[in-house]
């Protein structure tokens, strides 16, 4: 029979080959046909002793932990919790070290650029060597560091020393201390021990390789040649700095009325009087910033040539007293203004005049009309795709066509031409004069209807008067109307049966002459409720009297 592993019982649930073990054994188990493995059963003991058996040989190489067994598979590698090498350490493609989980020492590559870092102190025995060559050695018996190589170039670096600095011998060569500097042992004169305040010197010519200082005045009879670069101040302070191609200026240039700068002989800065300064171009254009500005402000107001109106304030109120016209992308005039006289001066539109936004209903003008085009939005039901629809309508006046218009003088109509099926109004439609067909004589005014001179329909104090012949197609009865001998109001309807006219009265009046073809006299009374015929006849024989 087989037995668990007692080392199952014994693992740390918190450990990696614990994970490990259960991993594999639920995987183990539900790899089995369905049915043929219980849990508990002797092949599911199997599973777990075989499950234990990879996770204690995987962790034990990964992390150091499961058994202790020479013979693992991963006895030839370093556990993570530690060991010795006793072998070559390779690591060709990165390697990072140090202590106390700090990084020291760092192997890296930037591009073509590789090397060390070392993040910490570095404290060797021997000496130091560069490409192969000894560059540093320290003599620990006279206490000596040697820097030697064929050259030694320090660049632009600062050289600091409060000691002795000897090339050669004293006697022979180069001896600098901070209080003397000896060549071939005799001392060498400076500012320091030579050339003082009260001793005079002439000569004929001077050549100075560092710096010139005079503490008193400089007078220059002849040409002063400073072709290197210029520093010019007053009171210990630079005001003017020429370099190789440019000139700091760090104070204020002054000029006096009439003068200024000039460009090839042409006057480009002139102070004109106490208060104005005229700024132009050297026969050319007078450009303002350019590829590096970010933005031009207005300190003060643009205005015109005569001061009279600004064309531009410094917060961005403009008019333009001459003319305006506007452009979009270099393509066609947009606006542009006009002017006659006091009477007709405006601005014209040549475009479109959008409302909202680039593509919103829009207004334009065209042969003494303005058009409105606007577009309706359907969504198809099949593909879900929204088609657009544009309609236009235009406004305008026309010679007027109406049967009431004006006979003493030429009458003109507002008109109104659409593309569209309809012209709708949410909001009653109210006029001052009467509402019209044109080409027709049908109107609508105040209480009246027309259809013709002799054809209208006229409102009166109590109820509608009709003038000319009325026609029915179909039925006519009062507001509220039942059939029968029990029904109320009157009614001329046709008999959907038998297509016949009939009409319902309570009485009839006939003043002159009845035509009747067929006649029925029926009475009929009622007494509590119950409906009696008491009397009929009826007669379908003519007899001539």
């Amino acid at each position: 029979m087989t037995e668990l592993l007692p080392g199952i019982g014994e693992l740390d649930k918190d450990s990696l080959c614990y994970s490990i073990y259960s991993q594999l054994y639920h995987n183990f188990f539900y790899a089995q046909d369905a049915g043929t493995v219980t849990e508990g059963d002797q092949t599911s003991i199997r599973l777990r002793n075989t499950a234990y058996n990879f996770a204690s040989a995987i962790a034990s190489g990964v992390t150091g932990e499961g058994g202790t067994d020479s013979g693992s598979a991963f006895s030839g590698y370093l556990k993570k919790s530690g060991g010795d090498m006793s072998g070559l350490l390779r690591a060709d493609n990165g390697f990072e070290a140090g202590i106390a989980n700090e990084r020291i020492i760092h192997i890296y590559k930037i591009e073509q650029e590789r090397g060390v870092i070392v993040s910490g102190n570095l404290k060797l025995g021997g000496n130091f060597y560069l490409n192969g060559k000894q560059v540093l050695r320290y003599d620990s018996a006279t206490y000596t560091a040697t820097l030697e190589s064929t050259h030694i170039d320090f660049g632009n670096s600062l050289l600091h020393a409060s000691g002795e600095l000897l090339i050669g011998t004293k006697e022979t060569g180069v001896y600098m201390t901070p209080a003397l500097l000896q060549v071939g042992g005799k001392n060498v004169y400076h500012a320091g021990n030579a050339n003082l305040t009260d001793i005079s010197w002439s000569m004929l010519d001077a050549l100075v390789s560092g710096r010139l200082q005079i503490t008193g005045t400089a007078d220059i009879t002849g040409i002063l040649t400073a072709e290197q670069g210029v520093n010019l101040g007053a009171d210990g302070k630079t005001v003017l700095s020429i370099h190789s191609d440019t000139t700091d200026l760090s104070g204020y240039l002054s000029f006096s009325q009439g003068y200024g700068i000039r460009i090839t002989g042409l006057p480009v800065l002139t102070r004109l009087n106490e208060k104005d300064i005229q700024l132009a171009s050297a026969g050319g254009d007078l450009l303002l910033g350019n590829e590096s500005t970010d933005k031009i402000r207005l300190q003060s107001g643009l205005w015109d040539i005569d001061g009279d109106t600004a064309l531009i304030s410094k917060y961005g109120a403009a008019c333009f007293p001459g003319s305006i016209t506007v452009r979009h992308n270099y393509g066609n005039d947009l606006l542009t203004s006009y002017r006659e006289d006091n009477t007709d001066e405006g601005i014209v539109i040549h475009k479109r005049l959008r409302m909202g936004n680039s593509q919103g209903a829009y207004l334009y003008g065209k042969d003494d009309a303005i058009h409105f085009v606007s577009r309706v939005y359907r969504t198809d039901s099949e593909n879900g795709q929204t088609i657009s629809y544009p309609y236009e309508t235009a406004f305008s006046f026309v010679p007027s066509t109406s049967f009431y218009k004006r006979l003493d003088r030429h009458s003109d109509t507002f008109f109104l031409h659409t593309d569209a099926d309809f012209i709708g109004f949410n909001k009653p439609l109210e006029a001052s004069g009467h509402i019209g067909i044109d080409g027709s004589f049908t109107r609508l005014t105040d209480k009246s209807l027309f259809f013709s001179a002799d054809s209208y329909l006229l409102s009166v104090a109590n109820g509608i008067r009709h003038y000319g012949d009325a026609y029915f197609m179909g039925g006519i009865s009062s507001e509220y109307f039942s059939s029968g001998f029990a029904g109320s109001g009157w009614a001329i309807l046709k008999n959907k049966t038998t297509g016949s006219i009939q009409a319902t009265f309570d009485e009839v009046v006939v003043r002159r002459k009845m035509r009747v073809y067929e006649l029925e006299v029926q009475k009929n009374t009622a007494t509590n409720g119950s409906l009696w015929v008491t009397d009929s006849c009826s007669g379908d024989t003519v007899v001539c009297i």
